[in-house]
């Protein structure tokens, strides 16, 4: 028998789609009893084959390794045989029933063609393929000789006693290791691969489509006095397929034990992965306090750069230029006096890094220093007269504040009159105020960014503890008490929850970085032919735009960075700072620490006060690890020097430039770096964007 498939022509091939062949070629088919065919050439006819049966037979689609198997005779009933062929088009003769290199027949082979033969004497016009699969080991044609063998051995089997099947209703071949299901890169891939699949081939007898297995599975309508026409789609069909958790199963409408199993599985992973990108924002401020705490700093303590940061403190995106101060302001036991100096720059966000008040140049003191009150949203207490008046809804509060060192970029000074007019005391004590302990974490190695792991959840644990009851949004809550996480309570996943917690870190993880590295977001990018962007270009500190809250960029910004103010967004022009952030190049491609690249910024920049440009890790979205203290450059560098035109060209890549080693920022090879670019006291040119400063371009 000769058989065409699409062109190409395969002798002894048959059709798998019966109603599609001639009579002659159907009657051909019938007289060729031993079900051997040759081929001109099996590596065309064998894909043919493997093609045909993947493709061609009803439902069934081209399976990728690793995706949906054919089900085991062995694990299934009688009946069960019947249903998975008629809705799966096929089923497997999975296990060790061949020795090695070889077509006899061992193992409990008999039980599996007594259910196969049982099928077939249910529906006597049943006609089975029986195809042999082999891992990719060897020499191609061998196998597919191997295959061929093995296939032919359980078709005679079949026609043989005890079984007695009619020759005609069974046509063996071999596709050998061109139908993987799994990879042949492990021996447990290779052990799946090594099948004989029993392949349908009445077309009639299939369930043709997804739409049809529905109608076939959905319940009749009833046929009671007092029935409801009720539409198609809603109804629960019996059995479900999902690409996600396989086949779901119900009784009218009632899940069973199995789909009640996976489903709740499914729903605490989702859960737990929304609780991941959702509650970022808490655990990331639970991770600067506990950064603090590991230093020594207690609640209201202070925490100071007085030397200035560097890359053995892990923050998120700080800058080497500024003299951070930092402090978690704590209200639990009672409002608390936050008095600041003057000449001060900064925020106060609450424990689920909400925005609660700037602070000195942008705050209610205008940058002359005063003295804040800060308590709760529902504290009945007097406020005294000259204080600024802050409530909110949390204990914890982190208090950010920035001032630059001296001309000379010297920070003694500075830091003497910050030591000099801070303090954070009890309003009780505001008569006698105790003085302020402050902590230098310059040079000191810690670490204030939350885990990406498991251990995530253990700090959403402690936040919540850490706060009253309506301290965070009610929906949020929600999603952390539905996964086991509520205050009060002991933080005890079971090893199921452990797994499922493992497991949605790595995919919150993931989608964050993929979010931050990889946006599919035209919104967040500057320009439109620049990799410059941002979370903030929809200019919403509350990351809202027509309504709706861009989950997105929430994500981005506080898996990049910290301190959420609306001085961010859009400050005033001539004042604060502005920021765009790259981890590609001119070409879209990742940065790289093994490679040198050139950014060049137009002549006049528009910063009053200076540009600088920060490399983060991209491990740890801190500081680049190098052998520079200042981990970037900035304007004010002693040396650095403008092209010909007064443009400036900054260089980053693992050694100088020669002769441009003042404009160079070192990168270490093998690691991945993103760059941030700051103008502090941005001028008009940056917000209507007539000024666009060049790419990332990788110098050769």
């Amino acid at each position: 028998m000769v058989s065409n498939w699409r062109g190409g022509v395969c002798l002894g091939t048959p059709s798998l789609h019966n109603k599609h062949q001639s009579a002659k070629s159907r009657q051909a088919h019938k007289g060729n009893e031993n079900g051997s065919f040759k081929m001109r050439n099996i590596k065309t006819c064998m894909t043919a084959i493997a093609i045909a049966l993947a493709v061609n037979t009803g439902p069934l689609k081209a399976q990728q390794f690793g995706q949906e198997r054919a089900r085991a005779v062995g694990e299934l009933t009688d009946e069960a045989v019947v249903s998975a062929l008629r809705e799966d088009g096929r089923v497997s003769m999975s296990g060790g029933f061949f020795e090695t290199d070889s077509d006899a027949l061992t193992g409990t082979s008999p039980e599996v063609l007594f259910k196969v033969a049982s099928a077939m004497a249910t529906l006597p016009e049943m006609r089975l393929a029986i195809v042999g699969h082999t891992d990719s080991v060897g020499d191609f044609a061998y196998n597919i000789d191997l295959a061929e063998r093995r296939a032919a051995a359980v078709r005679n089997a079949l026609m043989g006693e005890p079984y007695n099947v009619a020759a005609e209703r069974l046509v063996a071949m071999g596709a050998g290791p061109i139908a993987p299901v799994a990879s042949n890169l492990s021996e447990e891939g290779r052990a799946l691969n090594r099948r004989v699949e029993f392949v349908l081939l009445n077309e009639d007898m299939i369930q043709q489509n997804e739409g049809a297995n529905e109608q076939v599975a959905l319940p009749p309508q009833s046929d009671r006095e007092f029935a409801a026409i009720v539409p198609q789609n809603v109804l629960t069909p019996d059995r479900v397929k999902t690409e996600t958790l396989g086949t779901l199963e119900f009784f009218d409408g009632m899940p069973s034990p199995d789909t009640v199993e996976k489903v709740f599985d499914n729903l605490d992973l989702m859960r737990a992965t929304t609780a991941f990108l959702d509650g970022m924002k808490i655990a990331s401020l639970r991770g600067m306090f506990q950064g603090y705490e590991d230093v020594g700093a207690q609640p209201n303590d202070v925490v100071i750069a007085e030397n200035l940061l560097d890359a053995r403190s892990i923050w998120l995106t700080p800058n080497t230029t500024t003299i951070y101060v930092g402090s978690n302001v704590d209200i639990s036991e009672g409002p608390m006096v936050i008095e600041v100096p003057a000449g001060m720059l900064g925020l106060l966000d609450d424990a689920g890094f909400d925005y609660v008040a700037d602070i000195g140049a942008l705050g209610a003191d205008k940058g002359e220093g005063g003295k804040y009150l800060l308590m709760h949203h529902d504290d009945e207490t007097a406020v005294p007269e000259g204080y600024f008046e802050l409530r909110t809804r949390t204990n914890e509060h982190w208090l950010l504040l920035r001032r630059s060192p001296g001309a000379d970029g010297d920070t003694t000074g500075p830091v003497a009159e910050i030591k000099a007019g801070l303090n954070i005391y009890p309003l009780s004590a505001a008569d006698n105020p105790p003085s302020e302990n402050f902590i230098n974490i310059s040079g000191v190695q810690h670490n204030t960014v939350h885990a990406n792991n498991e251990d995530f959840f253990e700090e959403i644990h402690v936040a919540l503890d850490n706060n009253p009851v309506g301290a965070f949004d009610p929906e949020i809550v929600g999603t952390f008490a539905s996964i086991g996480i509520k205050k009060g309570e002991p933080f005890e996943p079971d090893a199921r929850m452990k797994g499922i917690f493992k497991e949605a870190a790595a995919i919150a993880n993931a989608t964050a970085r993929a979010i931050t590295y990889a946006s599919r977001d035209p919104g967040v990018y500057f320009y439109e032919d620049r990799q410059w962007n941002s979370p903030f270009q929809r200019q919403s500190y509350l990351f809202l735009e027509d309504g709706a809250r861009i989950l997105d960029d929430r994500t981005y910004f506080f898996y990049m960075a910290t301190g959420i103010t609306p001085a961010m967004t859009a400050p005033p022009v001539g004042t604060g700072s502005v920021y765009a952030m790259t981890a590609r190049d001119k070409d879209g491609e990742y940065l790289d620490g093994s490679k040198t690249y050139k950014v060049t910024l137009p002549a006049p920049v528009p910063a009053k006060d200076f540009a600088s440009f920060m490399l983060y890790s991209g491990q740890t979205r801190s500081i680049l690890e190098t052998d520079q203290q200042s981990g970037g450059i900035d304007s004010n560098r002693p040396g650095i020097k403008p092209n010909d035109d007064g443009s400036f060209s900054i260089y980053f890549g693992p050694e100088a430039p020669e002769g441009w080693e003042n404009n160079w920022a070192q990168t270490v090879p093998g690691r991945s770096f993103n760059v941030m670019m700051r103008l502090y006291g941005p001028l008009e040119p940056w917000f209507d964007k007539s000024w666009r400063p060049g790419d990332l371009e990788l110098v050769e």
